[in-house]
């Protein structure tokens, strides 16, 4: 056994109490980890719920998110008349209007990881093209696409056309990755299992959000993409620092609930309440309003293979007995103006001689002329938006006036999923569905062929919910389309005598044109920066400045 002298077991202690000590210390004053940052949150309520989640396909309510998931080539300010860069930097255009020359940014990446390519531009508008649906017709100027290499592209097309207002449609030209097809396990990208797949709520969009929650009838979840190129490009007027991490469209189908739980800090961002309390909320400095032009409009939409109302007179009566100035008053509040035909007030297209005027002797007269002296002795089944308080007051002023001419009205509150599967049975079977269909409409492409084709060009039987067929109208707006991008004049010439026609047949009458408004939290900033009249119900997310 070896003895250690004791002045060195001394020394060793003295070092073990000094290490055990100096640890301890370390342990006690050792600096906490940073706190995981607090996630910024906004909600936004909708009145609808959503439709589907194909972004070649969607024509209706999905709108609302589907531009913060899915990128278009361009974005289009029409307050402004100027186009934002989006996934093309720049684009030039032949002297004769057939060949547009596009050029993709190189630092953009789907959410899957691929870089965003002139292969993926056309794959995508490929897909929509060939399948057909939703807003593919104001694609029917292409003729073929063409891949010059990885980061251009050119379109080549059948007559002049304005190609940067389509691509910068809120419908019909969202770029996503083709892995699409792999993820589907589907043959190819038009194979129904790529549908399925983007309707079980997932994406590959490159958009500054991701879609991480599908709930269509009740929330919506999107979270922060973070590798979105536009974040880290200074000075994107479509970006900013503190937009929210997580942006969720909750669906509340009542502007009355809607507007309470604002005031209860539910919700971030009204989409509807009653307009008689906007101006109280603009006193209130616990929010902000924001008001805007809006190219969104109500119709009223006849069945016009149903009697009474496949008699032309019929319809035309009805027209003289909607009281449009106090539907504005009552309705919205005065947030709207009169309609005059079906193109909203501020697009092309619009003209202002083609209002109805509100006069009960003259529709009394044309009913006589219809052979309905005394009224008509049949309940017309009128339709509208459960929850929207904008319809309901609308269709109840339309109930009340036609009364008057011995017209009794149904009114019938349904959910957007009922109403559009009623209309749809319309044409094979006109006597199953509505008589009267309250109906909102807005622009994908910023022409009138989009309400004029959507609504009512006879092979466009998703939408023509009115079930109106005439071939010398169909011919008017086609040509009128054709020679929009090289004879604007000329094509502005056919639009009136279309609209002429729907003047005359009556299948649709224009109510009001929509003076939008939106209520958020005073923490919501940049409100009216991330609202377009281009795309109705959007709020541009990745624009807002969150605070708090």
């Amino acid at each position: 056994m070896v003895k250690i002298p004791k002045h060195i077991l001394v020394a060793v202690l003295v070092v073990l109490v000094v290490a055990i000590v100096a640890a301890s210390i370390a342990l006690i004053y050792r600096p906490s980890p940073p706190p995981t940052p607090v996630k910024k949150v906004v909600i936004y309520a909708s009145l609808s719920e959503m439709t589907t989640a194909d972004p070649s396909t969607e024509f209706s309510n999905s709108v609302l998110w589907l531009p913060l998931v899915y990128e278009t080539l361009l974005w289009y300010d029409p307050i402004k008349d100027e186009f934002i860069p989006g996934l093309a930097i720049n684009h030039t255009v032949s002297p004769d209007g057939l060949i547009w020359t596009f050029y993709l940014r190189r630092n953009a990446v789907f959410h899957d990881g691929t870089p965003v390519t002139a292969q993926a531009v056309k794959a995508s508008i490929d897909r929509t093209i060939t399948l057909g649906q939703g807003a593919a017709y104001i694609l029917e100027p292409v003729e073929r696409i063409e891949v010059v290499d990885d980061y251009t592209v050119k379109f080549y097309l059948k007559y002049p056309a304005p190609l940067d207002k389509i691509l910068a449609s809120p419908y019909g030209v969202y770029i996503f990755s083709p892995k699409v097809a792999e993820y589907a396990g589907a043959e190819n990208l038009t194979d129904p299992k790529v549908a399925d797949w983007f309707n079980k709520g997932n994406d590959v969009g490159s958009g500054p959000y991701k879609l991480v929650k599908w709930d269509p009838e009740n929330e919506v979840v999107l979270e922060k993409f973070t590798e979105w190129w536009g974040w880290k490009e200074p000075g994107y007027p479509l970006a900013s620092p503190n937009a929210p991490d997580v942006f969720i469209v909750k669906i509340i189908k009542d502007a009355v609930t809607q507007e309470r739980m604002l005031r209860a800090g539910q919700i971030d961002i009204a989409q509807y309440v009653p307009p008689e309390t906007v101006e109280d909320f603009e006193k209130d400095p616990n929010y902000v309003v924001v008001k805007s032009p809006s190219f969104q409009n109500l119709l009223l939409l006849f069945n016009t293979k149903k009697p009474p109302l496949d008699n032309p007179l019929v319809r035309r009566a009805i027209a003289h007995a909607i009281p449009y100035d106090d539907i504005v008053v009552v309705a919205r509040a005065g947030f709207a103006r009169v309609a005059s035909g079906v193109i909203p007030y501020g697009m092309w297209g619009h003209f202002e001689n083609f209002r109805y005027e509100y006069n009960l002797t003259l529709a009394r007269q044309l009913l006589a002329e219809a052979g309905y002296p005394t009224g008509i002795n049949k309940t017309l089944i009128l339709v509208y938006t459960a929850g929207d308080i904008y319809e309901q007051r609308t269709s109840e002023l339309i109930r009340s006036s036609l009364a008057q001419l011995g017209i009794t009205v149904e009114i019938r509150p349904m959910s957007w999923e009922e109403q559009w599967a009623l209309a749809q049975k319309g044409w094979e079977d006109p006597y199953a569905a509505q008589d009267l269909f309250i109906f909102y409409w807005w622009p994908d492409v910023l022409s009138p062929i989009t309400y004029l084709y959507g609504m009512f060009h006879s092979e466009n039987k998703v939408f023509n919910l009115c079930y109106y067929e005439n071939k010398e109208f169909d011919d008017l707006i086609m040509k009128a389309y054709s020679l929009e991008g090289v004879d604007p004049d000329k094509a502005l010439e056919l639009y009136r005598k279309a609209q002429e026609i729907l003047y005359r047949d009556v299948p649709a009458v224009g109510l009001w044109d929509m003076i939008d408004f939106r209520i958020a939290r005073s923490r919501i900033g940049n409100l009216d920066k991330a609202i377009n009249p281009a795309y109705p119900t959007v709020i541009f997310a990745q624009v807002l400045d969150v605070k708090g």
